[in-house]
């Protein structure tokens, strides 16, 4: 009994703590101007198709569990219900970023970086934390994994923008010496 009101009162605590961090990344802003995000049309359009892909691949992966075999279904455990929403999650961030779309305008990227390296640290540490009881708990994929993938998301994603970014850099500077020629 005394090791459940221990998990709970650790539970509250840490989810304290991230509202406090959220609190203060909010407060702090991470906009150039201190205004809300601003998005140009194009951007708007780009992200609309996202959220379309984003809502099909859902729905897509959200089906595949009708076809799973029941051994399967248990060994995923609440896992299968999250899975379809990383996926649209993963589909509308790549869409986007490839697209120009994700990064508002006014958007300090160096500080949207930095929070977004300790949240994909700080779950990535949560999950290594909880995975030491190991991947599987009697028959059942650990939750722990949900934060495993959200780490990883979250790595994918600071990687793949620093290399639109070097991308973007390379074909601007493409197009300067195609200008001087």
């Amino acid at each position: 009994m005394g090791l459940d009101i221990i998990w709970v009162i650790m539970i509250l605590a840490v989810v304290a703590i991230m509202v406090g961090i959220c609190i203060f990344f909010y407060a702090k802003n991470i906009h150039n101007d201190g205004k809300k995000a601003k998005y140009d049309e194009r951007q708007m359009v780009a992200r609309g198709r996202g959220y379309k892909y984003a809502f099909y691949s859902t729905i897509i992966v959200g089906m595949l569990p009708i076809f799973l075999p029941d051994e399967i279904k248990f060994l995923l455990g609440n896992l299968m219900y999250c899975i379809p929403l990383l996926v649209g999650l993963a589909v509308h961030i790549f869409y986007c970023i490839w697209n120009d779309a994700y990064l508002e305008l006014n958007l300090d990227s160096k500080r949207w970086m930095t929070s977004m390296s300790f949240i994909s640290v700080a779950n990535l540490l949560i999950s290594l934390g909880s995975l030491q009881r190991g991947f599987l708990i009697d028959g059942v994929l650990n939750t722990a994994l949900l934060n495993l993938a959200i780490g990883i998301l979250g790595v994918v994603i600071i990687i793949e923008i620093l290399m639109k970014k070097s991308i973007d850099k390379k074909k601007e500077a493409d197009e300067d010496e195609e200008l001087e020629a």
